[in-house]
């Protein structure tokens, strides 16, 4: 949900924190049997977004997946060699009731890089690449993780198993400020691995903090709701607010202003928290909070002072408001910080998820997207009919990069849901973040409820289908970079402009050394030889890699996928491709491969094989 100003208030209350330090586990206390076990669940989402951010890589250019995998890597083997036993919870299907947030979060996107693409100056506004979640799980798989797929938002989910399993919770969300964590709770800012291997942690104490606001840890989740979250809308609290008054209030003893100025945020959690303490239940506090509110908003409306608002008849009209309405989206809020001991369990072989497609979602479908070999787009196609193209990277001038790679997802559509659709496609639109009604394909493909019985054909049958979707590999590759090629000749056709300067550069980022590679410092800004064209050509790139991975589960994996940091390094690509353009001479592309360390000749081998037959435009 997210509380607004919560966590920069807590950030400022030295006591709400108790600070930890962990060195690695020596050989010598391994050997004497006193190696140590730190569990902690960790709120995937948050961890994926605070690496990829923090080490500064690259997202206009399309995402640095082998440089992140190596950072993802690095980061979780220093916990592991200091006794931290991680269990990773991520996301799952959409939640209905936050649709319109999402959709909002797409379009605040789509500003972000209409700013990455055309500002003068780099603003500082970044855009999580398309892949890197699936970059990042790969990363966690190959260290032997464990990671699990929740229904559908994660934050509960880690949450409970925190509370259940007595351990810390590792997240970026206010809302585990509020949650009751005895174990406590660790912002994964909080959580550093040092250049020595020690780990240092700051741990929020829920106790101390509420203790210096002078409430009950147990009222806090009504302090929280009535701040405002996702359920309690700011036009509902906002006679509230102003009935607690405009006069400063003393901060709690332990609060600093490290030499800012204290907000209005700031003094109204305080505000709130004084309110709260003067009523004896929750109940009697939820009942003056309201009552408070209805008496403002008609002292308000009646002096002219409630703020105007658009109708749907475009007219303008006092903000509406009613006590009912206030009381019931509180009391929604309240039971949202609420940790049902079933929550902890909720990544077993059941789900309370449901569908009607034909298939249904028996425990051995529920499995398989629980051990991620089932991804969330694929499950919310048959739980919501609907699928997310996330806004990447491009030229928001030219139809949504997602176009190219739509007949692919449509054969996946065709198994998830027996053809039984049709599914909404959430997509970009120009500058808006839009819906369309996509159909599923009409071929003649095996329902997921046959694949799963073992009635939808061998594994030989089920990777004909796959590369009859997506055309032909490369002659002669290896096994690790067949479905990657097959996707690069399939994006040459179907993108139509695909240059052979460009395959050029994909190529030579395919044979990169990976020493190299995942040890390049990566620029976070704009870089001034960005082409807004190439990066729209290769989002669709992008968009095909992603729908191909999707089509190949659907078909339960019947060839074995590549790597997407083999698969797309934007840096380089487009780095390449600038050095290719401006290039003279005969012999440059040659230099250019040899500076870059790339073996000459598998590059050519391998440019000649995915453009072999014509390959579109190239």
């Amino acid at each position: 949900m997210g509380v607004r100003g919560l966590t920069a208030f807590i950030d400022r209350c030295s006591s709400a924190w108790d600070v930890q330090a962990v060195k690695p586990v020596t050989p010598e206390e391994v050997k004497a049997g006193k190696a140590r076990v730190i569990k902690l669940v960790v709120d995937g989402m948050a961890m994926l977004y605070h690496l990829y951010f923090t080490n500064n890589f690259n997202c206009v250019c399309g995402g640095q997946y082998a440089q992140f995998a190596e950072h993802v890597r690095a980061y979780v083997v220093g916990l592991q060699k200091c006794g931290f036993s991680l269990f990773v919870v991520m996301d799952g299907t959409e939640n209905p009731a936050k649709l319109a947030t999402m959709i909002n979060r797409e379009n605040d996107k789509i500003k972000t890089i209409k700013q990455l693409t055309t500002a003068d100056k780099y603003s500082g506004k970044k855009q999580l690449p398309l892949l890197a979640r699936v970059a990042f799980l790969e990363a966690l798989e190959k260290l032997g993780v464990k990671v699990a797929f929740a229904d559908r938002e994660a934050d509960v989910v880690a949450a409970a198993m925190s509370k259940m399993h007595a351990c810390c919770a590792l997240s970026q969300d206010s809302d585990f400020f509020v949650y009751d964590l005895p174990a406590g709770y660790i912002p994964i800012t909080n959580l550093e691995v040092a250049r020595n291997g020690a780990v240092s942690a700051k741990r929020y104490n829920k106790a101390k903090f509420c203790a210096d606001l002078g409430v009950k840890p147990g009222t806090f989740p009504l302090l929280a709701s009535v701040m405002g979250n996702d359920y309690v809308p700011q036009s509902l609290l906002r006679p509230f607010h102003v009935s607690l008054g405009e006069e400063d209030v003393k901060m709690p003893a332990g609060w600093q202003d490290n030499g800012k100025e204290v907000t209005i945020r700031d003094q109204l959690l305080v505000k709130i928290a004084g309110f709260l303490v003067k009523h004896t239940s929750q109940k009697e506090a939820v009942d003056a909070i309201c009552t408070a509110a209805d008496t403002q908003y008609k002292a308000d409306l009646e002096a002219g002072l409630v703020p105007m608002v658009k109708g749907e008849d475009g007219e303008e009209k006092p903000e509406e408001f009613s006590k009912a309405a206030l009381e019931e989206a509180i009391n929604t809020s309240l039971a949202q910080y609420t940790l049902n001991p079933k929550d902890a369990t909720a990544v077993g072989p059941t789900t309370e998820l449901k569908t009607d497609a034909p298939a249904g979602l028996p425990e051995k479908l529920v499995t398989l997207y629980r051990d991620g070999k089932l991804d969330w787009q694929l499950l919310n196609v048959m739980v919501n009919k609907s699928f997310w193209c996330h806004t990447q990277v491009e030229d928001l001038e030219r139809d949504s990069a997602w176009e190219v790679g739509r007949e692919l997802r449509q054969k996946a559509y065709k198994i998830m849901l027996e053809g039984k659709g049709p599914v909404t496609e959430y997509v970009r639109k120009g500058l808006k973040f839009e819906t369309e009604a996509v159909e599923a394909a009409s071929d003649a493909l095996p329902g997921i409820g046959a694949l799963i019985a073992d009635k939808g054909g061998d594994q030989a049958a089920r990777a004909k289908l796959l590369y009859a979707a997506v055309g032909a590999a490369a002659a002669g590759v290896e096994e690790d970079m067949q479905l990657l090629t097959a996707c690069v000749r399939y994006w040459i056709s179907a993108m139509k402009e695909v240059t052979a300067a460009e395959v050029a550069a994909l190529c030579a980022s395919m044979l990169q050394k990976k020493e190299d590679q995942t040890t390049r410092v990566s620029k976070e800004a704009r870089p001034p030889w960005l082409s807004v064209t190439m990066a729209w050509r290769l989002a669709g790139l992008q968009s095909i890699l992603s729908s191909a991975l999707l089509l190949n589960q659907a078909l339960l994996a019947p060839v074995k996928p590549f790597s997407v940091g083999t698969a797309y390094d934007g840096e380089f690509i487009h780095r390449f491709h600038h050095l290719q353009h401006r290039a003279k001479g005969v012999t440059a592309l040659s230099d250019q491969l040899r500076k870059d360390s790339i073996d000459s000749t598998a590059f050519f081998a391998l440019y000649k094989a995915i453009v072999a037959g014509g390959g579109g435009g190239v």
